[in-house]
């Protein structure tokens, strides 16, 4: 009978110790740099261009390519290489660029409808820019 209790013990100090190193860490949380902890890919301080895209009755167009090139680069900094993105289920998209004085083309397109394209342009300040989209159906081949 002792073994048995002995081994509950142990268990329950190994808890104990893996429940006090997980306090540390969330109490040290705003401490340690945001790459230990698994922080996602856009940058702490940028501007977002994001949108929604819509098809003709006004709906959602989720699966539409979108992509975001420099029309003219951001000033004092490099410019962001091109990115493409597709929209989701409600037809949104997100880039997250330089918040510096830039202007950025984004274009959209998918199977059966016009492309289009827009100029956005983005100030210096760290902002959200939204921009939309009502694709049109291409027009069909007349047949004869």
């Amino acid at each position: 009978m002792r073994k048995t209790r002995k081994r509950k013990r142990r268990r329950k100090t190994t808890i104990g110790a893996r429940l006090i190193v997980l306090l540390l860490l969330l109490a040290l949380s705003p401490i340690l740099p945001a790459g230990l902890l698994g922080a996602g890919d856009k940058p702490s301080e940028s501007a977002v261009v994001a949108g929604t895209v819509f098809r003709e009755p006004g709906f959602a167009l989720p699966g539409a390519e979108v992509t975001l090139t420099v029309k003219t680069r951001p000033e004092g900094g490099k410019a962001p290489k091109l990115q493409k993105k597709v929209s989701d289920a409600r037809g949104e998209f997100a880039f997250y660029v330089p918040p510096r004085k830039a202007q950025y083309l984004v274009t959209v397109k998918a199977r059966g409808h016009v492309q289009q394209e827009k100029v956005v342009d983005v100030n210096d300040s760290p902002d959200r820019l939204d921009v939309y989209f009502q694709l049109k159906p291409e027009a069909a081949p007349e047949s004869k």
